[in-house]
């Protein structure tokens, strides 16, 4: 979609992140589903170019998911060391493709001790040695900056051995009462909800949810369904539902 909903509550992460990414200081953000945290490395992308070159990196499935992903980044994003030290012509991502993961590990290693950056980890799920160890080389490159995001610690897997130190935790708060009703006017309005019954759907969802930012935009996107719907009221309890599925996958 073209259009976005406002970015509402989480200043304070903000504000880490932002100082984070500036003074190159490498950290992770915890927080249970929906809390924010992808919203909070997708906004870091937008920060001015003072911040440095960032690759984000949505999740992965293996390690050398985790290289490659990293690698087609820099190159799209004109990252010269890696360019130099790749086959970076037309036939770059079928090139990237062929290599192995101790040739990828060593290109990017170099690469970054050349013209180091940040790299955002989303959805970090339990990844082990081999990530721990590709990673750690990286922690210690001056300048150079880890962002993980993961539901909890124990999510971090092996990373825990990089990130023990509780000063590099930042836990996703809630949203206020106050801001938690500001997303829910804001997506309403952004769904094309207004029309509907929303004074029982906006007292359900708003406690539901706890001041969970991601839940409140996912209840409000499914109401836009004509499924969810009974005329012009909302069937809360069918999408209470379907989230609760979902957040078991």
């Amino acid at each position: 979609m073209a259009e976005r909903l406002p970015f509402i509550g989480l200043e304070r992460e903000q504000r880490i992140l932002e100082d984070a990414l500036r003074r190159r200081k490498s950290l992770v953000l915890l927080g249970r589903a929906g809390s924010g945290k992808t919203a909070l490395l997708e906004w870091a992308r937008q920060l001015p170019a003072r911040c440095g070159t960032l690759v984000y990196v949505p999740r992965f499935n293996t390690p050398h998911g985790l290289l490659l992903t990293i690698a087609q980044e820099l190159i799209r994003c004109g990252h010269r060391p890696l360019q130099r030290l790749a086959s970076s012509g037309p036939g770059w991502e079928r090139w990237l493709k062929r290599q192995t993961s101790s040739h990828l590990r060593g290109l990017l290693w170099q690469a970054f001790e050349q013209a180091p950056a940040g790299i955002l980890l989303d959805h970090l799920n339990g990844p082990g040695h081999a990530v721990y160890r590709f990673l750690q080389r990286l922690y210690f490159t001056p300048g150079m900056v880890l962002i993980g995001a993961a539901r909890d610690q124990q999510r971090l897997g092996e990373l825990r051995r990089l990130f023990w130190d509780p000063k590099q935790m930042v836990c996703v708060q809630p949203l206020s009462e106050q801001e938690a009703l500001r997303l829910f006017e804001a997506a309403a309005e952004f769904f094309g909800l207004n029309e509907l019954e929303l004074e029982d759907f906006r007292e359900k969802v708003l406690e539901s949810a706890r001041g969970n930012p991601g839940e409140i935009v996912e209840m409000c996107r499914l109401a836009s369904g004509a499924r969810y719907r009974s005329g012009r009221h909302i069937q809360f309890s069918l999408i209470r539902i379907e989230l609760k599925m979902a957040q078991l996958e």
